[in-house]
């Protein structure tokens, strides 16, 4: 038998005070006045070692009742045969290390309470046994088994991977390198946030290894994200203010205040402003881009957010000609209205030419003298 709460068992010490109440108890008789002798008759005998007895039970029940008060506080159980057989165990553990574990759990990320349970896992167990540690990277050097020494440094080089692996995909892994050892007793754990889009558990199929599912949460939830981004225009244009939409989403259920937008290019870092995004929605904000050389250009949005940061960065290329063609086909003759928008801008080279004057395309000349 082994008790859930043991430290409860130092209050059996209180089972001296029903002792020292029947040690110390000293009982009253009362003083009965009576003038004849013949009253004496009503007094019931009762012998010393009868009424000792019924001191005894009655100390008995108590210390019994003050015991089974404390048991009950301390929630004794009976273990199953959890004994690790030293030499014969074979155990593989899955760390989640994808962005999604970068989430705040109390103190430190998801990630480093991940890895500190992978150590204990692997503390609990014997010298000999053997270890498998496995990320979503799906390393060469985590398809085999290792020592107890090696696995821990093994968790001790985890860090966060944009990979990302489903639980049958991870299950699989697992048992194809228990597969290769002899060990009768296969253990299998997997520690991670369990998000939605991994766990597809109905697509894996009956194993005899047993698996031990370690979740863990994050004491935020809040997240927001760049979706996505574009040019209003199709036609980038030099010295003048170009509209880049923005669109940005709040995964959270609670409304995000005062997050700020930052876009950056040409080696500088223009703040645009803050925004307020409701819960499970998304909201459009313009950003004016002033392109000064031709050529192609890198971008980045970027967001502060806290505390999911991975995907506060939204990084883009564009390209600006150096003059951009333009080619005004004409009925007759050339229109007034479109030489005077185009006059004066030198961005644009202009060229008009007569509808009659376009080649007529070879599968409608075949066509015509068929």
């Amino acid at each position: 038998m082994q008790f859930l709460y043991p430290g409860f068992l130092f209050a059996l010490a209180a089972l001296a005070i029903p002792i020292i109440i029947h040690l110390f108890y000293f009982r009253r008789f009362k003083k009965v006045y009576f003038t004849n002798v013949r009253f004496l008759k009503e007094v019931k005998d009762e012998t010393s070692s009868r009424r000792k007895l019924r001191n005894l039970l009655v100390l008995l029940a108590r210390c019994l009742a003050v015991a089974m008060l404390v048991f009950a506080f301390a929630q004794p159980f009976i273990p199953q045969d959890v004994e690790v057989k030293q030499g014969e165990n074979a155990i593989s553990i899955f760390v989640d290390n994808s962005f999604s574990m970068s989430a705040l759990s109390e103190e430190s990320p998801l990630v480093e309470k991940a890895k500190q349970r992978a150590k204990q896992i692997v503390t609990a167990y014997g010298v000999e046994d053997r270890f498998q540690i496995l990320t979503n990277d799906f390393d060469g050097k985590h398809q085999r088994l290792v020592s107890k020494d090696e696995a821990i440094g093994l968790v001790e080089e985890i860090k966060v991977s944009p990979a990302v692996r489903s639980l049958s995909q991870v299950l699989t892994r697992q048992q194809q390198a228990l597969g290769s050892t002899k060990n009768s007793n296969k253990v299998s754990y997997i520690i991670s946030d369990f998000q939605a889009n991994i766990c597809d558990l109905e697509n894996v199929k009956d194993t005899l290894t047993q698996v031990n599912l370690v979740p863990l949460q994050a004491v935020q939830e809040r997240n927001v994200s760049i979706d996505s981004a574009w040019f209003e225009a199709p036609v980038q244009m030099l010295s003048q203010p170009n509209p880049l939409i923005v669109k940005v989403r709040n995964w959270s259920d609670e409304t995000a205040e005062n997050v700020r937008l930052t876009v950056k290019y040409d080696g500088e870092s223009k703040p645009v402003g803050e925004m307020s995004i409701p819960g499970k929605s998304s909201i459009l904000d313009t950003v004016i881009v002033t392109i000064q050389q031709p050529g192609w250009h890198e971008a980045e949005l970027e967001l502060t957010d806290y505390p999911v940061q991975f995907d506060d960065h939204y990084f883009f290329s564009y390209n600006v000609a150096e003059v951009i063609n333009v080619l005004v086909i004409n009925e007759l003759a050339p229109s007034s209205y479109l030489e005077a928008s185009f006059k004066g801008i030198s961005y644009f080279n202009v060229k008009n030419q007569s509808a009659s004057q376009i080649p007529t395309p070879i599968s409608q000349r075949t066509s015509l003298s068929s």
